[in-house]
C-alpha cells in the first residue's frame, strides 16, 4: 500500500534521509513560497491530492496548520494524515513537546533550517530578493525590521545531515544585522521517521496522539490540532 507524502521542499534532506528502500514511499514536494501565500494553500494542496487519490493507499502531508493554510483541504478515497503542529518547525524539533518547551523558555524566537536558507528565505535573502526589487532598499530593510520587531533571538535547527557551515554564518549574518541574538539547535529526524513509516496507519484507523487522521470526505479543521 504505497503512502505518498506531500511536503514542502525545505524538508526535502530530512525526508530523503529517512525513506525506506521498498519504493513504497512516493514524495511531492511543493514549493516553499506557499508558506507566504496561506491562502493559497488549500487549492493547491488538493489539487496534489486529487492526483494521487486513485493510487494512493494513504496520504500524509508534510505540513502543519501552517497559518490555518491547510483548513478545508479534504480527503478523497483514503485517509489523510497530517502532523498536528501548527507550523513545520515542530518537525524539525522532533516533537511538539520540544517545541512547547522552546516556546515558552525563548518565545521570541525566529527558527531557521538549512533547507530555509537553501531556499532563500532567511529575512536578509527576502529583503534582497523579494521585498527591495518592488520597493528599494531603505524600505524594504525597514519592513523587514517591523515584521521581527517582536523577535529576541534567530536560531538555526541542525540535524547533522549536511555541512553546517555555511547556513551558520547565513543565520548569524542575519542575526547580526537585525540585532537579534544567535542560538543553535540540534533537531531530530523522530517526527519524520513517523511521517514515512508504513505503518503509520493500523488496521484499526489509529494514528499517534501526534498526527491528524481524517476519512475520506472529512475536511481538515483548526480544532484537529489543538492537543488531543
Amino acid at each position: 500500500m504505497k503512502t505518498v507524502i506531500l511536503a514542502c521542499s525545505v524538508m526535502r534532506t530530512e525526508i530523503e534521509q529517512v525513506l525506506p528502500p521498498d519504493n513504497q514511499v512516493e514524495v511531492r514536494y511543493l514549493e516553499q513560497a506557499l508558506h507566504r501565500t496561506p491562502h493559497l494553500m488549500p487549492g493547491r494542496l488538493q489539487a496534489e491530492i486529487d492526483q494521487v487519490s486513485s493510487y494512493a493507499g494513504r496520504i500524509v502531508l508534510g505540513y502543519g496548520l501552517c497559518s490555518n493554510g491547510i483548513v478545508g483541504v479534504a480527503a478523497r478515497r483514503q485517509r489523510l494524515i497530517v502532523p498536528r503542529c501548527h507550523d513545520c518547525i515542530t518537525l524539525f524539533l522532533g516533537s511538539r513537546a520540544s517545541y512547547d518547551e522552546l516556546f515558552h523558555k525563548i518565545p521570541g524566537t525566529y527558527y531557521l533550517t538549512p533547507g530555509w536558507i537553501e531556499e532563500k528565505k532567511d529575512p536578509l535573502s527576502i529583503v534582497e530578493i523579494e521585498y527591495t526589487p518592488r520597493v528599494g532598499s531603505e524600505t524594504a530593510i525597514w519592513a523587514m525590521q517591523e515584521e521581527l520587531k517582536h523577535y529576541t533571538h534567530i536560531a538555526l535547527i541542525s540535524s547533522g545531515l549536511t555541512d553546517i557551515e555555511p547556513y551558520r554564518r547565513r543565520a548569524q549574518e542575519n542575526a547580526a544585522f537585525f540585532g537579534k541574538e544567535y542560538l543553535e539547535l540540534t533537531g531530530t529526524l523522530d517526527y519524520f521517521r513517523k511521517m514515512v513509516c508504513p505503518d503509520l496507519l493500523d488496521e484499526g484507523d489509529v494514528v499517534p496522539d501526534d498526527f491528524v487522521s481524517i476519512a475520506e470526505g472529512e475536511e481538515l479543521t483548526q480544532e484537529m490540532f489543538l492537543s488531543p
